[in-house]
């Protein structure tokens, strides 16, 4: 059964349109967003493999481009920016425990809990929450 509008057709073909205007808005940022991971991984293999790690912002330097290649490249594989974020943050935050000799496997279960309880936080709340409305509501 479809309801008609006056001005534009059909409500489904207007959900329709909606729903392919979101898709392409999604599908616009992925040739940047790949180009910038595949500068950034490059970067990256190029300061690990010809150049020795003399001074500390040489060391800034790797954990900043590994940071930045695996948030573009985490944002493509998810398809959202914050997971990607996140993602890619706590890969930077082991990988500095670990420089300080403090990455063990008690600090990587505390930053993966830490960092799982943000990107479910991060999720709920852009979510309606309908089982708080069926109680509120009644």
């Amino acid at each position: 059964m479809t309801y008609t509008s006056r001005r534009r057709g059909t409500i489904k073909t207007q959900v329709k349109k909606t729903n392919i205007i979101k898709i392409k808005s999604r599908r616009k940022n992925f040739l940047p967003a790949l180009i910038l991971s595949l500068i950034f991984w490059g970067a990256w293999i190029y300061l690990v493999f010809w150049q020795p790690p003399a001074n500390y912002l040489l060391i800034f330097s790797f954990y900043l481009l590994l940071f930045f290649a695996g948030f573009f490249s985490l944002s493509l594989i998810w398809a959202n920016s914050k997971i990607g974020f996140l993602n890619s943050l706590w890969l930077i935050s082991f990988l500095i425990f670990r420089y300080f000799k403090i990455g063990n496997s008690l600090n990587l279960g505390l930053l993966t809990l830490i960092f799982s309880l943000l990107i479910f936080y991060f999720y709920q709340k852009n979510r309606p929450k309908k089982m708080f409305d069926k109680i509120l509501n009644k």
